[in-house]
């Protein structure tokens, strides 16, 4: 099979469907990340990280993905990673086709000027998240007495 250099990192081949990844002329191994998942993702570890074979592929056969919102897709969830089965996809990676923020970086102001006067439940219950997510907002953006 043929054998492609990543666009980005250098030293990175990769074949046209991620069984044979090498990096810096080293085989490396792919395996399974999440096994409760009917397709489970293919990863393989270099510079410090796992990094999505799928993802890999695409970038290395399809071209990189045009803006931080796209996420690699099989065309034919149960074939492999062969570059002809992948696409750039907007939203998210889990098969739901439009991930949509309930949360805008315009509404963060409100919901501070929220968390003043209301209970993190009810501000969440009003932008339709969990709880946690208000949390998360006033850890980061309001300062404890």
């Amino acid at each position: 099979m043929e054998l492609r250099y990543h666009p980005i990192i250098e030293e990175l081949l990769i074949n046209e469907n991620g069984t044979e990844i090498y990096f810096k002329n080293v085989l490396l191994r792919a395996f399974e990340n999440d096994k409760t998942r009917e397709t489970p993702t293919l990863k393989v570890n270099f510079l410090n990280r796992a990094h999505s074979v799928a993802k890999l592929v695409c970038e290395a056969w399809n071209g990189l993905r045009e803006h931080s919102g796209q996420r690699v897709s099989k065309i034919d969830s149960l074939s492999d990673n062969h570059y002809s089965n992948l696409q750039w996809r907007e939203g998210s990676s889990n098969g739901v086709e439009q991930f949509k923020q309930k949360i805008k970086p315009d509404d963060i102001d409100n919901i501070i000027e929220l968390l003043k006067k209301n209970k993190q439940i009810e501000i969440a219950r009003m932008y339709g998240v969990h709880e946690a997510t208000i949390y998360r907002i006033k850890k980061k953006y309001v300062e404890e007495d």
